[in-house]
Order: structure tokens, then C-alpha cells, then sequence
């Protein structure tokens, strides 16, 4: 009775010990992609800034050398016709930012292992594991 005490222990023992290791593994995992998905957006922030910055200067030469450029009668339509199109830049704009946040789904992997062992551990699983 024992040996048949000792052999059930030391399955158990194996089996803590894998739902640890595959505990761990998980967790590396989600670590790496946390790690990857703040490098995505710290680089989409700065591009974002360095574009604004940039922009920003390069518009107020163009827009003060236009208007000064044009004669004096021009200036309103030409004020108003930048205006639009610095409006319709800054739409553009936003519209690339919400598209490339929205392109990554964090933790995806992470989500699709936790799945996978779900559906390895679940109550449908009869016993016989390969």
C-alpha cells in the first residue's frame, strides 16, 4: 500500500511541477509581447511627435511665405485654402494613427497558449491525452 502511496506522490509531484514550468513559460510569454507591444507604441508616439514638430514648422514658412507672396486682395482665399488643407492633413493624420493601434491585438499569443491549455486541461478531455 505504500509503494502504490509513494508512485500516486511522485505523480503528483511531476504533475506540480509541469503546471509550473508551463506556468512560467506563460508568463515569459506575456513579458516578451508587453515588451514588444511598448515598443510598438513608444515608436508610433515618436513618429507621431517628430511629424507634428516637423509639420508644424514647415507650415508656418510655407503659410507665411504664401502670404506674403500673394497680393494683398489673394491673402483671405489663400489664408482659408491652407487652412483646409493643413484641416484635411491633420484628418489624414489621425486617421493612420487609429489604424496602425489598431492593427496589433496585444497579448494575441499569449491569449491563443492560455486557449490552447484551456482546451488541453478542460472537462470535455476524457483522459486520454496523446
Amino acid at each position: 500500500m505504500e509503494a502504490r502511496d509513494a508512485g500516486l506522490t511522485e505523480r503528483l509531484r511531476r504533475m506540480a511541477e509541469r503546471a509550473l514550468e508551463l506556468a512560467r513559460v506563460r508568463l515569459e510569454l506575456l513579458g516578451v509581447e508587453l515588451q514588444a507591444e511598448l515598443l510598438r507604441l513608444f515608436g508610433v508616439l515618436t513618429a507621431l511627435l517628430l511629424a507634428l514638430l516637423l509639420g508644424v514648422a514647415a507650415l508656418l514658412m510655407l503659410v507665411f511665405a504664401a502670404l506674403l507672396w500673394v497680393p494683398d486682395g489673394w491673402r483671405a482665399p489663400v489664408g482659408a485654402g491652407l487652412g483646409v488643407a493643413f484641416l484635411a492633413g491633420a484628418g489624414l493624420c489621425w486617421w493612420w494613427a487609429r489604424r496602425a493601434l489598431a492593427a496589433g491585438r496585444p497579448f494575441a499569443a499569449s491569449a491563443a497558449e492560455l486557449a490552447r491549455d484551456q482546451r488541453a486541461f478542460g472537462p470535455d478531455d476524457a483522459g486520454g491525452r496523446p
